[in-house]
């Protein structure tokens, strides 16, 4: 279940940020900044982005890292290709209906119910225009917003959960896009995701968010 933990948890807020600093003396919250990246990302619906990600286990005392490209269509279709490195190569679809984790070298497709996925995932319900951030976390700054260079926001759940420890998002005010976000769980896991080259409105294939187990793949049917 790790895997699903770090992509569940890690889907996402990749989307711009619509903010105009007009005056230097005008003070903007944390909270006024994610209530314009949530307004813009449900006037966006579409787009494309490189990710790059690094995880630590911390049970394991090591990490890891990967890379590939993002789709998202809304509502709830998404598309990671893991590219990089070749060991952990892996597609992760979500149809708007279910979520298939394939990974070739094992010629295994797990699949998940996405209304089961949308319960626990709030990263997933924000994508698909249904969270309330300011309702399930405290949002704060993680450091003092000093009108220049990147905002940092931090996002910690009002009700405890164990996947979810904290969450910091990195917002470049200047392309006013989120650059990274950064997160822990309750056993000291953590996760980073960078993002770079992010396409906003742009046309997606539809097939990218559909997926058939190819022939001998084994298919295995998850309850969560």
């Amino acid at each position: 279940m790790a895997l699903w933990t770090c992509w569940a948890t890690g889907l996402g807020l990749m989307l711009a940020v619509s903010l105009v600093l007009a005056d230097p003396g005008w003070t903007i919250t944390p909270a006024e900044v994610i209530a314009q990246v949530q307004k813009q990302y449900e006037t966006t619906g579409v787009f494309k982005t490189r990710f790059r990600q690094e995880s630590r286990l911390k049970s394991q005392g090591a990490g890891d890292t990967a890379e590939g490209i993002l789709y998202f269509k809304k509502p709830s279709r998404m598309r990671w290709e893991y590219q990089s490195p070749a060991a952990q190569k892996k597609d992760v679809i979500v149809d708007g209906r279910e979520v298939f984790i394939y990974v070739p070298q094992d010629k295994t497709v797990m699949i998940y119910p996405l209304n089961q996925v949308m319960r626990s995932d709030l990263v997933m319900r924000f994508f698909s225009g249904m969270g309330e951030i300011q309702r399930d976390f405290q949002v704060t700054w993680q450091r003092p917003y000093a009108g220049s260079g990147p905002m940092r926001i931090l996002l910690t759940p009002v009700k405890a959960q164990p996947e979810l420890k904290e969450l910091v998002l990195t917002i470049d005010p200047v392309s006013n896009l989120v650059q990274a976000l950064e997160f822990t769980n309750a056993y000291g896991d953590f996760t980073r995701m960078t993002f770079t080259g992010t396409q906003l409105n742009v046309t997606l294939d539809p097939g990218l968010f559909r997926f058939t187990p190819p022939a001998g793949v084994q298919v295995v049917r998850e309850r969560m």
